[in-house]
């Protein structure tokens, strides 16, 4: 269930993209409700999970999380939170590597705490962990919708094949189910870490969406109703 879930956001996306060539609007508003929500469910859901698990070092990890993101921000140029900083150095027919190898490791280490019920299926834990992993889950997807069209519009203004952009949009669809795949068989001394990365990374990212749409400092009471409604569902699920 939860790989269909989060393959069916990047198909969506994709499909917005392809057939909403003017999207810039609706990304933007689905970026902003997103944001509010990832920064509710993490702080609401994964800091709490994180901090009763008795990681001594939650603090830490939360840190190595953020700055995992800045150094995947290096790599894919901002994709994460809803745009793309253009390069000199790429052209219109060729597909930046570095990019797509950064938006792949981050939307692999996302997925990585859905699989978190399998580590508690013989405590008394069991159902708390995979209500969390369900909004996590939840989450992510509609941030994945977002993030996706982003993606699919950049690679659609490149002058590539088209077997070829479907290609990294496959490769994309699937990377955060493999990271979930990979998430199950973690121990369960290594999972509160995991889950520290991610946090750090959601924290991040959540952060910087809702600060960068506010360049100019002015209040806009349409994203501030976007962000606290994504906020408002946050803490409704959590």
């Amino acid at each position: 269930m939860d790989y269909i879930v989060l393959i069916s956001a990047v198909i969506i996306g994709a499909g917005i993209a392809y057939f909403f060539q003017n999207n810039s609007k609706f990304s933007k508003r689905l970026l902003m409700f997103s944001a509010g929500l990832l920064l509710a469910i993490t702080v609401l859901d994964m800091f709490p999970l994180l901090f009763q698990s008795g990681e001594t070092n939650a603090g830490i990890w939360i840190i190595i999380g953020v700055g995992t993101q800045l150094l995947l921000e290096g790599l894919s140029k901002g994709i994460e939170h809803g745009h793309l900083h253009s390069s000199n150095d790429h052209t219109h027919n060729v597909i930046p590597l570095s990019v797509m190898l950064g938006l792949f490791i981050h939307s692999f280490l996302e997925g990585t705490p859905l699989e978190v019920h399998h580590h508690h299926m013989h405590t008394h834990e069991v159902h708390e962990p995979h209500l969390h992993s369900s909004n996590i889950l939840w989450a992510l997807s509609i941030h994945k919708v977002s993030e996706t069209i982003v993606l699919s519009t950049f690679l659609f203004s490149l002058n590539i094949k088209k077997i070829f952009a479907v290609s990294i949009l496959i490769l994309f669809a699937v990377s955060a189910p493999i990271g979930a795949f990979f998430g199950s068989f973690l121990a369960p001394n290594v999972y509160p870490k995991i889950l520290g990365i991610v946090a750090g990374i959601f924290l991040h990212i959540s952060s910087v969406i809702i600060f960068e749409s506010n360049e100019k400092h002015s209040l806009d009471w349409q994203k501030l109703l976007l962000v606290f409604s994504g906020m408002f569902l946050g803490f409704l699920i959590s």
